[in-house]
């Protein structure tokens, strides 16, 4: 039986926006998947691998998958508790247009492109007019397309970075420190230090950070009305440490996103 659903929650001629939901248990790589055509799959919450012909990649919150058209690959999942993602296909000359050529690849996301994604998905399960939402959804992939032009990293480099990842995207509530870390990928918390920032554009602290505030987005477009009870499950100090960290990465303000995502639609 299928634990993944999908929910189309707009189609046009130019894009399609899904929901996409996994409840699949920790587990290792399953059945061979396709993919008939290119899109791009954007986390919101949880965490899953890729495996194709080299390493796997893990896809978080903090990430975009690029699968190409009649790619074949493999999902695991390095944690429990599922995954939610946004899945964007847009007609493929656009496509193209944006990103050179429909091949498979993988990348961290800035904080802007993170919440034109979150926007897109809150858009586009509204139902405004086609134009908003096509807007929308071409918006996110010129982001997207700025943001997986990464630096280059050695593979096995790559192999310890992605586990890393996947680890702080499997609980990122917890007190993590980079001993640790680098203890559970097998290298010295110096490497993975100056690896993780050469892979990812940042450093270690800073990626848990923006995954944390990845899932307080989701949980406000979820319902969530209490900053304290996020601040405190999320591992924050307070309140207002919460507040700023959230202000200083996405430059607004967590009530003024809180307003963005559960606003009914006009």
């Amino acid at each position: 039986m299928s634990c993944r659903h999908v929910e189309i929650l707009f189609d046009s001629p130019i894009a399609r926006v899904a929901n996409v939901v996994c409840d699949a248990p920790r587990s290792a790589p399953d059945a061979p998947e396709f993919s008939a055509a290119c899109k791009i799959v954007l986390p919101r919450r949880g965490v899953f691998a890729v495996h194709r012909r080299g390493d796997p990649v893990v896809a978080d919150g903090n990430s975009a998958l690029v699968l190409g058209a009649d790619d074949e690959y493999r999902v695991s999942h390095p944690g429990d508790g599922g995954d939610e993602c946004t899945v964007l296909a847009v007609a493929p000359e656009l496509l193209e247009e944006a990103l050179g050529d429909h091949r498979a690849r993988h990348g961290t996301l800035r904080a802007s492109t993170q919440l034109s994604t979150r926007v897109l998905t809150v858009v586009a399960r509204r139902a405004v007019s086609a134009l908003a939402v096509e807007e929308a959804a071409l918006l996110a992939l010129d982001a997207v397309a700025a943001d997986l032009t990464g630096p280059a990293t050695t593979r096995p480099a790559r192999r310890y970075v992605h586990e890393a990842c996947a680890l702080l995207a499997a609980d990122p509530e917890a007190p993590w420190r980079l001993d640790a870390l680098a203890r559970a990928v097998h290298c010295s918390p110096f490497h993975l230090a100056r690896q993780f920032r050469a892979a990812t554009g940042e450093t270690v602290s800073r990626y848990l950070l923006r995954l944390r505030l990845a899932l307080a987005m989701e949980r406000m477009a979820a319902g969530e009305t209490s900053l304290a009870r996020l601040a405190h499950d999320l591992g924050f100090a307070h309140h207002s440490h919460f507040s700023a960290r959230f202000r200083a990465v996405f430059g607004a303000t967590p009530s003024d996103v809180r307003k963005i995502v559960t606003a009914p639609p006009r």
